[in-house]
């Protein structure tokens, strides 16, 4: 009868499907809880928490003092930033300031277990990256960086120059262990505060300027440094026992072969010719010792 044949059970397979629709429905409903929850911590994330966040890590990590005006926390984990400024502890002003930076996790790190971060940074009117793993590896890369930093205090000097290329492979926090190399190449650089030695209002100009370092711990060599195309031809190796607490206590100790440049100022020119060991070709032996804020020609 058709009245029967309503009423009779229906199929499995027809009493599924509702059953399969309201479980979709049920995984799509968690889904999107998840993702307006996920949006949501990354919308709301107190970024003063992490700008502080940060600025405890750097300066617990390396001997600098920071200051950074704004962070925040976007998809994927990235970490932005704008106006980080850094200077060393016990001096006034800055060494440099980061306009904005961008950090994300290292993502190939997690499969071995080696948790790290790679970042990169508009700076100095220059570019800067750096890859940094949580054991200590860091790896840094610049280009076209404009320097202006202190370099001692008796007499008050400092140091100009765009860093063309560098690269650094360490660690940070600096161990006992740590293998390090430096290559660095400056261009355009100049010494101000020598008014002394130069009457040129740009200082004393070095030129171009090429360094090579290798490291174990805080005892590194000094395998080349050179000085071309400026008031000084020079050439030099040693060593440096870099200080981390205070860099600018660090110990140098350096063999430097030095001679008058083209367009050299003269009162620079007799001063050389009164210093040092005279060689056939017209350079002079030089010694540099003493720290970083307070050097000792001989």
């Amino acid at each position: 009868m058709p009245f029967l044949r309503r009423f009779r059970q229906r199929p499995a397979s027809a009493q599924a499907a509702p059953r399969k629709k309201l479980n979709l429905y049920l995984v799509a409903g968690l889904g999107f809880f998840l993702l307006g929850l996920f949006c949501s911590v990354y919308w709301t994330f107190p970024g003063e928490i992490l700008r502080q966040r940060l600025v405890h890590e750097l300066e617990a990590r390396l001997p600098l003092k920071v200051t950074l005006a704004e962070a925040d926390l976007r998809p994927l984990l990235t970490v932005t930033g704008k106006q980080l400024s850094v200077g060393l502890p016990d001096q006034p002003g800055t060494l440099f300031q980061v306009d904005t930076f961008q950090v994300d996790p290292h993502w190939t790190s997690l499969f071995t277990g080696e948790l790290g971060v790679e970042g990169d940074l508009s700076v100095l009117a220059g570019e800067l990256s750096f890859r940094w793993q949580r054991s200590g590896p860091l790896e840094l890369s610049g280009q076209k960086l404009s320097l202006d930093l202190p370099l001692a205090t008796s007499p008050a000097t400092r140091f100009s120059g765009i860093l063309t290329t560098g690269r650094v492979t360490t660690a940070a926090p600096l161990q006992k262990t740590t293998e390090s190399r430096i290559d660095l190449t400056f261009e355009q650089v100049a010494v101000q505060g020598l008014e002394d030695l130069v009457s040129n209002a740009a200082g004393l100009r070095l030129g171009t300027i090429s360094l090579q370092m290798t490291g174990q711990g805080t005892a590194f060599s000094i395998a080349r440094l050179e000085m071309t195309g400026g008031d000084l031809e020079l050439s030099a190796e040693g060593t440096l026992m870099l200080a981390t607490a205070k860099p600018q206590n660090s110990r140098i100790n350096l063999n430097l072969s030095v001679r008058a440049g083209k367009q050299a100022d003269p009162i620079l020119v007799s001063l050389l010719e009164l210093a040092g060991t005279p060689q056939s070709d017209g350079s002079r032996k030089l010694r540099l010792t003493g720290t970083l804020d307070k050097p000792v020609f001989r």
